[in-house]
């Protein structure tokens, strides 16, 4: 067809009404097939802690004419702002996943324990977030906890220093994070309606049959002046019916 008739498409969709709506269920069908059988559920656990005040920090800071030689001084606070991006960095190397890969006997290789590690620093804060990702939920709490305690001591050792506080300990997660079984299923659905509409369009689009008197004379560019009827039997009663012919 030489141009786009909405009306024939629209009459096309409707007349193929009942193939999109199975089209759309058997999408959204294989939509929860997909998210319940075909997908590995992960589970996320979390970490979270604060750098404090180094334990061997000997600064005295006098509030209200006495010393305090626990508060955190400007010295504190400038030290660790430097040391989160370090710390990050600590975290995800080789050498603490290998502690930990011993520490738990885990059954996997440093890269793939890596890759499943998170660091994330908040921005203008002293907080680091140790996310980690398993297909145990009760494993992944673990590793995120045993990583923020080898880490912990891994830092006493390198710097000599005692400054992190955990504020926050990983638990096991009842919910995966990357099955979203009612999200898929209207992905899914959605890419059925698309798909069997655009088969619709297609096939309309691509038609170059003759149907009607408009059909001819955009073909042969001449106006139809007259249509010649057909008569037919009708077998139910014996009687004759007026057909046009096209």
């Amino acid at each position: 067809m030489e141009e786009l008739d909405i009306i024939e498409i629209l009459y096309a969709l409707k007349k193929k009404l009942k193939y999109i709506i199975a089209t759309v269920i058997i999408f959204a069908v294989a939509g929860l097939i997909y998210s319940k059988f075909l997908v590995t559920p992960m589970y996320r656990a979390s970490t979270t802690f604060v750098l404090s005040k180094s334990t061997d920090n000997t600064t005295n800071t006098q509030i209200n004419g006495n010393i305090d030689s626990e508060a955190i001084t400007q010295n504190d606070v400038t030290l660790n702002s430097k040391l989160v991006s370090t710390y990050s960095e600590i975290i995800k190397s080789k050498t603490i996943a290998k502690e930990v890969i011993n520490t738990l006997g885990l059954n996997m290789s440093v890269d793939e324990f890596i890759s499943n590690v998170t660091v994330t620093s908040k921005d203008d804060t002293e907080l680091i977030e140790i996310t980690v990702s398993n297909e145990d939920s009760k494993l992944s709490a673990d590793i995120a906890n045993s990583l923020a305690e080898v880490f912990r001591e891994k830092v006493n050792q390198i710097y000599k220093i005692d400054n992190l506080s955990i504020i926050d300990i990983a638990e096991p997660s009842s919910l995966p994070y990357n099955i979203g079984t009612v999200k898929n299923i209207v992905i899914f659905a959605m890419v059925g309606l698309i798909l069997s509409c655009g088969v619709v369009f297609l096939i309309v689009y691509f038609d170059d049959t003759v149907k009607d008197e408009k059909d001819i004379e955009a073909l042969v560019n001449i106006p139809v002046i007259a249509s010649i009827p057909k008569l037919e039997d009708n077998e139910e009663g014996g009687l004759l019916k007026w057909k046009r012919v096209k």
